[in-house]
């Protein structure tokens, strides 16, 4: 693992609140200028170029963190025995629901959608020829499983549902197993 400063850290980190922040107040990005964000985030110009090449970079990076992350979540559950799985997935849909705010004011759902899309379906096929895997499963089209779980995923970040991650984490659990 690389040693950041932890000065680079924190002022990515202010450049970054101060761009949520001016979304949330309802600026679209292309409304949004370098100078704007960076005397939101109390900094200057330059200190924003030192880190970015302009908002749109700064848009993509905050992104790729967070489908980093989900990323990583994923992997985890590809490798992962039936017991934990249940836990890791509840984790994942945690941490969605807590970046789904982030991902919205970024207007990237439909980037995080397919990278959801893709992760799980690359999940399906991998336990799809485990070898200890029934071979009855063998028939199920991945495409359709995927976007059954990925449609269900979708709909409790975007709904304002009283459904727990548990809840919907069993729910997946059941899709999985047939």
């Amino acid at each position: 693992m690389q040693f950041e400063d932890p000065r680079v850290i924190r002022t990515q980190t202010m450049l970054k609140e101060a761009l949520l922040s001016l979304l949330v107040d309802g600026y679209e990005l292309h409304q949004l200028s370098v100078q704007k964000v960076t005397k939101q985030a109390q900094l200057n110009r330059t200190t924003f170029y030192l880190h970015y090449e302009d908002l749109s970079d700064l848009q993509r990076q905050m992104t790729a963190e967070i489908l980093q992350k989900v990323t990583v979540k994923i992997t985890s559950l590809m490798h992962n025995t039936h017991n934990a799985r249940q836990e890791q997935v509840i984790d994942l849909l945690n941490y969605l629901k807590e970046q789904w705010s982030i991902i919205f004011v970024l207007k990237q759902q439909s980037t995080l959608e397919q990278h959801l899309f893709t992760s799980f379906e690359q999940m399906i096929v991998v336990r799809r020829h485990h070898p200890m895997k029934p071979k009855r499963d063998m028939y199920i089209d991945s495409d359709i499983k995927t976007a059954s779980i990925i449609g269900v995923m979708m709909w409790w970040l975007k709904s304002d549902t009283v459904h727990t991650a548990e809840t919907i984490a069993q729910q997946i659990e059941q899709m999985n197993q047939h």
